[in-house]
């Protein structure tokens, strides 16, 4: 929800985290890490789900799929101990519970783009 309140609003993650924890509490230190590192690699997911989603530029994408692809995404490059397919699989997740119906499709479709395009730079959970 970070990164979908940041892209939304416009605004800074620390924007986006300071408006959080006003209303919900302080949120989890992991949430904090993944969204804090999405904002860092934000134009090089971007690059990358670009080059993979033919026909569909991150900025024609709709915000929680971006969201949940640059989140995926981060977690595939980023983060050793989680395996791709999982980032995948809990994607396709996210994404059957807060979009529409043919956003599933969509996102693993894109994800395991990626996960093909890229191979060992995402693989090394």
């Amino acid at each position: 929800m970070l990164l979908y309140q940041s892209d939304v609003n416009e605004s800074s993650m620390g924007d986006a985290i300071e408006r959080w924890s006003e209303y919900r509490g302080e949120p989890d230190a992991y949430a904090i890490r993944l969204t804090r590192g999405v904002e860092r690699e934000k134009e090089e997911l971007d690059r990358m789900l670009t080059g993979v989603s033919v026909g569909w530029p991150v900025h024609r994408m709709t915000v929680i799929d971006r969201a949940i692809m640059r989140l995926a995404l981060f977690e595939m490059l980023h983060v050793e101990d989680v395996p791709a397919e999982v980032a995948i699989n809990e994607a396709v997740e996210i994404a059957t519970g807060f979009s529409g119906d043919e956003s599933p499709s969509f996102v693993g479709g894109v994800l395991r783009g990626a996960k093909s395009q890229f191979g060992e730079k995402v693989e090394h959970g």
